[in-house]
């Protein structure tokens, strides 16, 4: 049971990275490559065969960056930077942060008082810390190096390493077919050239132009990238995919739909689904008088209910206090989940990472969200047993109804808008891109010829 709540916590986190797996490689991808194939075999089968491949690496190949190249690139580079400096590259530089006059923030986390609190509690972090302090201005020129590295260069695999690569292959095999003369017997040269390719204005891409000759400039943004979760980089990588797949698209129909489908795949990743489990979460409360806004594996928890039943829940009334209330309370209800959600990390003897930066409005509200649940369930052991089994499996509806609506969105609604676009622009179902492929090729050859 307690495996199955887990699955549906980590499906049902919209900060994490788990839905955006389930969606992405399990539902979307496949859904989306027989799409794909079906949309362009109404025109040729052939070409059907080298969409489903292209869509099948493009899918695939991306996503393994996408999801683990920002995190890779993070580690190779502490590592360096630990064995070329000797300073540990996981000090989140939002602790060096200072005010105008050059003073640490007062009331806030800042590394002078980390240093303070954590010297006898954790003291090989606190040397590290003191290495950071005294060496502030090198560490931010080499974490700035970092982060900037950690967002480009999957930016660049994702956006011109592997739709290059996977064009070449394309290119490769449509120049084989048209040498056996497979594409020729399907009339696919004659239908190539006779497609009705709809001008559109260059004015329509100025904004986009501008923006992919723009220079992005990282530089002082460390100290906002090194507090952005694992899936915050994940929508800048995205966006800067998004640039790259347009700037590698062929031809201006191929750049049209990649733009398109790129910026409804943004919204509908990261923006969506958030709206879609608010939605869900008060409609439940609405109609049946059930809080499903905490976490299931939260409302499954036999400790938190005794204290919820008995009234001895302990939870910080403000945000200023969520951290003292932490590491005074490191075995708290509290402490315990902020710890499974990554929202606060701990060292091995339980004590709060100083070299971390910790998200105080998050971590406030997962405290809110608890004491929501606690004033809404009833005070007695069965009747709170019966109200949590009631919003788990209520919560465990919205959330398998998020991953079903998104999903669809995503897999089924966004290609087919995607379709109905190249059918305006182009006039034909028939891959853009595939389309600007054959001609080349068919030109290339009938020159050698």
């Amino acid at each position: 049971m307690s495996l199955l709540i887990n699955a549906i916590s980590a499906v049902g986190n919209n900060s994490s990275v788990y839905p955006l797996i389930v969606r992405d490689c399990g539902i979307e991808g496949p859904v989306k490559i027989v799409q794909n194939y079906n949309q362009t075999a109404k025109d040729s089968k052939r070409m059907a065969m080298h969409c489903a491949r292209e869509k099948t690496i493009d899918e695939y190949a991306t996503s393994a960056v996408w999801i683990g190249g920002v995190p890779l690139v993070e580690t190779i580079a502490n590592k360096i930077i630990k064995k070329k400096t000797g300073l540990n590259g996981n000090v989140n530089l939002k602790l060096l942060e200072k005010t105008k006059d050059g003073k640490a923030y007062k009331n806030a986390q800042n590394i002078e008082a980390n240093i303070k609190k954590f010297a006898k509690l954790a003291p090989e972090a606190v040397q590290d810390l003191i290495k950071v302090k005294n060496n502030a201005d090198k560490y931010k020129k080499i974490s700035n190096k970092k982060y900037s590295a950690a967002l480009i260069l999957p930016m660049i695999v994702m956006g011109y390493v592997i739709p290059k690569s996977n064009f070449a292959l394309t290119n490769y095999l449509i120049e084989k077919d048209i040498k056996n003369g497979k594409l020729k017997s399907r009339g696919l040269q004659k239908e190539a050239k006779a497609i009705p390719t709809k001008k559109i204005e260059s004015k329509n891409f100025k904004s986009l132009n501008s923006f992919k000759q723009s220079n992005v400039n990282f530089k002082g943004l460390g100290s906002t990238i090194a507090t952005l979760s694992h899936t915050d980089k994940m929508a800048i990588t995205d966006g800067g995919l998004a640039v790259g797949r347009v700037g590698t698209s062929r031809g201006r129909n191929e750049k049209i739909e990649t733009g398109f489908r790129s910026l409804g795949m943004l919204i509908l990743n990261f923006v969506t689904p958030k709206y879609i489990e608010k939605g869900l979460d008060k409609a439940t409360k609405a109609i049946f008088g059930i809080d499903t806004a905490l976490d299931p594996k939260i409302m499954a928890d036999k400790k938190f209910l005794v204290q919820v039943k008995n009234n001895t829940l302990k939870l910080p009334n403000k945000e200023e206090e969520v951290l003292n209330f932490i590491d005074s309370n490191p075995k708290s209800i509290l402490a315990k989940y902020a710890k499974k959600n990554k929202i606060v990390k701990f060292l091995d003897n339980g004590v709060r990472d100083p070299r971390e930066f910790v998200d105080t409005k998050k971590l406030f509200s997962l405290s809110e969200t608890m004491k929501d649940f606690a004033s809404q369930a009833p005070k007695d052991k069965k009747g709170i047993i019966k109200y949590a089994n009631k919003a788990i499996k209520a919560k465990s509806f919205n959330i398998a109804a998020n991953v079903a609506i998104s999903s669809v969105l995503l897999a089924v609604a966004l290609p087919q808008a995607q379709f109905a676009l190249r059918k305006l622009i182009s006039g034909t179902n028939v891959d853009p891109g595939l389309i600007a492929t054959n001609r080349q090729e068919q030109k290339k050859l009938n020159k050698n010829a």
